[in-house]
């Protein structure tokens, strides 16, 4: 088994983005302003971001070694 270097930070804010995007973005407003060049999530995508991100930061945490 191989051990990899990751930032735990990073790969939960990512997936946590994934996940909102793949299960929210035809239903909620994601983005405040899309023509801004800063990702900034409307109250009610920021916190569902939260709850993927610690959902997803646990689980990281989990692994490890």
């Amino acid at each position: 088994m191989d051990n990899i270097t990751i930032n735990k930070i990073e790969l939960a804010s990512e997936l946590a983005h994934q996940k909102l995007l793949n299960n929210w973005e035809q239903s909620i407003q994601i983005y405040v302003d899309e023509t801004d060049s800063v990702t900034t999530y409307t109250e009610e995508a920021q916190e569902i971001f939260d709850e993927y991100y610690c959902e997803y930061l646990g689980l990281i945490e989990q692994c490890q070694i």
